[in-house]
């Protein structure tokens, strides 16, 4: 059954939405029981970038944050299968004409990342964006930073070749502290810009969020568009394409946040509206080892320790080292031959065997042996994960990434002492 939804930020028109049966959600402003709402902080925050954001870039973060409402607010347990949902999403939009043009290439790119089926239709009545005196700054790009172990080394790697960034990061009350504090110790912490959603509604929310980064690519866009147009999106190759461990987590069931795929789509269509900004990674051929053992600024082994990787450590107050991305996380500092620190939950992986997620490590590990190896193992398996690029240079260099990430995973698992 298809859910539509209507993103507008009159909340008139949202609450009639929903009394006809339709999902309403009020953009920029606080959500409530009886009308959903999502990012009523945004306008004020938005006045701490250097200069006013321009319309197009204001009206992608309407859309996105549309699209990050949908998906937090619409269960998947009411679907078929328990995962796809139908979604037709009306977003109100300052200038929809050159966003109507793109709607079936973002559309794919949603279906993409989040594993829903989508349509997007655009309209006239958005919210302009804020206008306010620009401010001097010496800021020449803007780089994404979620408090990860990649967002630091990619930070630190701008200042070192002499770059000034602008951090941008969507806070939440877990990754926003790691944030400030990693900010202050490299020095940017009166350089950074903090978008919060701040979506609200009644008392369920949809966990997966599959389609979270269209939000962060947002909140960069906004600041990316004034100076220079440069966002680096500082992410190792093997967990941006995160090549299904198991048979059973493949497509969406596993985050395409980053897949090339996605910010390829992504890309195109900034592009043809016109926004002026160019999503950058430098480190999409590198492993998240090579990518801590080749930082610029060796600093990053005291202050590597103190990023937050974890996938599911929001529920533990700590980051789990056992879920996918602290076990690659926990590998990186074995490549690079660095202590690891972090206070993880499951230090001693050996008492966690029988985790889902170790358990899937160590298939994946065993799964590809030197001869599958031989045989073009890797390519098919990364290619499970979705499309490659056709350029062959490139995608023989992101096949090898992955084989190198898979290597690096293997050589820590290697280290335990299995029950």
């Amino acid at each position: 059954m298809t859910v539509r939804v209507l993103a507008s930020p009159n909340a008139a028109r949202a609450a009639a939405a929903r009394a006809r049966g339709d999902v309403g959600l009020a953009l920029y402003q606080v959500g409530r029981p009886e009308l959903p709402g999502i990012g009523h902080l945004l306008p004020r925050a938005a006045i701490n970038l250097p200069g006013p954001p321009t319309v197009r870039a204001w009206d992608f973060l309407s859309i996105a944050l549309g699209v990050f409402g949908a998906d937090r607010f619409l269960p998947r347990f009411d679907t078929a299968d328990g995962w796809t949902r139908i979604i037709a999403l009306d977003v109100e939009v300052v200038e929809p004409e050159p966003w109507a043009a793109e709607a079936t290439r973002l559309a794919d790119a949603l279906r993409f990342v989040s594993g829903d089926i989508w349509s997007v239709h655009f309209w006239a009545g958005g919210q302009s964006p804020p206008s306010f005196k620009p401010s001097i700054t010496d800021r020449d790009c803007t780089c994404l930073f979620s408090g990860g172990l990649d967002s630091l080394i990619g930070a630190m790697d701008l200042v070192a070749e002499g770059r000034r960034p602008l951090l941008v990061s969507q806070a939440s009350p877990k990754e926003g502290p790691v944030q400030e504090h990693l900010a202050s110790r490299i020095g940017l912490s009166k350089h950074r810009f903090e978008g919060r959603a701040t979506e609200r509604a009644g008392p369920f929310y949809e966990p997966s969020s599959r389609a979270r980064s269209l939000l962060f690519f947002a909140y960069g866009a906004l600041a990316a568009s004034g100076l220079g147009g440069e966002l680096f999106v500082p992410e190792n190759g093997f967990i941006a394409i995160n090549p299904p461990l198991t048979r059973r987590r493949v497509g969406s069931l596993s985050t395409r946040t980053t897949h090339p795929h996605f910010i390829a789509s992504l890309q195109a269509v900034l592009d043809s509206v016109g926004l002026g900004v160019t999503l950058l990674d430098h480190y999409a051929d590198k492993t998240k080892g090579e990518m801590l053992a080749g930082c610029a600024d060796r600093n990053v082994e005291q202050l590597a320790a103190a990023s937050y990787s974890c996938g599911k450590g929001k529920r533990l107050n700590r980051q789990c080292g056992r879920c996918v991305p602290c076990l690659i996380r926990r590998a990186a500092f074995h490549k690079a031959g660095i202590e690891d620190t972090t206070n993880y939950v499951a230090k001693d992986l050996a008492q966690h065997a029988k985790n889902d997620d170790v358990q899937a490590a160590r298939l994946a590990s065993a799964r590809f042996t030197a001869a599958a190896l031989a045989h073009g193992g890797v390519a098919r398996w990364a290619a499970e994960a979705g499309p490659l690029p056709i350029d062959p240079t490139r995608r023989t260099a992101l096949v090898a990434v992955v084989e190198r990430g898979l290597q690096e995973l293997r050589d820590f698992l290697g280290t335990v002492t299995w029950p």
